[in-house]
């Protein structure tokens, strides 16, 4: 019965720091999976252009005629970090957007021709890269 009571004294001390403003915040194993499946990628797809790190200075950047986004100021800029539009503009749905310029890669249609129609494997794929580009962005 100690042994029950000791469990739920800690479970309730750890609710209340997790609710606290000095609490560190646990990890959700998830999401942080799904970030570094999408470093992986982005490492695989979008650092050429953006660079490893998503600033803009990737090897081919010197290269284009439009400098590749700075991808880590895209909450400092708007205030938040808008997923929806960054998967719109990686899968080419965004028809203003449509992955920054003229000539850009469209993401969406390379990973959907190379998961041979999974449009789940697509979806993840790009949930991934988008969860990447998340936590990368400056504060």
């Amino acid at each position: 019965m100690s042994l029950s009571r000791s469990a739920l004294s800690l479970s309730m001390a750890l609710g209340i720091l997790s609710t606290s403003g000095s609490a560190q915040t646990i990890a959700d194993p998830a999401a942080n999976a799904a970030v570094e499946r999408g470093r992986v990628l982005f490492g695989q797809h979008c650092a050429v252009c953006h660079g490893k790190g998503g600033k803009g200075d990737g090897p081919a950047a010197s290269a284009m005629t439009a400098k590749p986004n700075n991808l880590t100021l895209m909450q400092k800029r708007h205030g938040a970090f808008f997923a929806a539009q960054a998967e719109s503009a990686i899968r080419g749905t965004d028809p203003v957007v449509a992955h920054g310029v003229p000539g850009m890669m469209v993401w969406g249609a390379i990973f959907r021709a190379s998961a041979r129609g999974d449009e789940a494997a697509v979806d993840a794929r790009i949930r991934d890269l988008v969860a990447f580009m998340e936590s990368i962005q400056e504060k």
